[in-house]
């Protein structure tokens, strides 16, 4: 049975920046680390810009997906909201540079990044980040969720 992940139809006034890894436990063995590594400057505000822009890489190196770098050529949908949980949505297609095999081909990449942490608490809950990437076959390429263990973003809600 395919994933199927949320498919908001409104891009709404939003930005998101930084850089952060997640380790996985769960996903690390002998042939992967348990790591992978998002990188992004996104925006889009609808006084201004015809489509969202901006950058973003995936970088997995997780067990049970392939690993190598995913960038998004197309973003399809930013969608950020909540003040107390700011949290960004964000979807589009991709190009894939895997470490060892065949590039797949038609990819499309799902991203969320939630700030857990709040205005008050700096030290506490931190960010929770997912992603998917699929083929134009609807097959799974490579996934990953879990906490930030290292870097900072800046969720900006409408």
């Amino acid at each position: 049975m395919p994933t199927s992940v949320p498919a908001f139809q409104l891009t709404d006034l939003s930005k998101v920046e930084g850089a952060g890894e997640v380790y996985s436990a769960s996903r690390r063995d002998a042939g992967s680390t348990g790591v992978f590594s998002v990188k992004l400057a996104l925006h889009f505000d609808p006084a201004a810009d015809s489509d969202p822009t901006g950058t973003l890489s995936i970088k997995s190196d997780l067990s049970d997906g392939e690993h190598g770098v995913f960038t998004a050529t197309s973003i399809a949908l930013i969608n950020a909201y909540g003040k107390d949980n700011p949290t960004v949505y964000l979807t589009g297609q991709a190009a894939g540079e895997p470490a060892a095999g065949t590039a797949a081909q038609g990819l499309r990449y799902w991203l969320l990044i939630a700030n857990n942490r709040g205005a008050a608490d700096t030290q506490g809950t931190p960010y929770a980040v997912g992603f998917a990437v699929h083929d134009r076959n609807d097959n799974r390429v490579a996934y990953g969720t879990g906490p930030l263990r290292s870097g900072d973003f800046t969720v900006t809600p409408r």
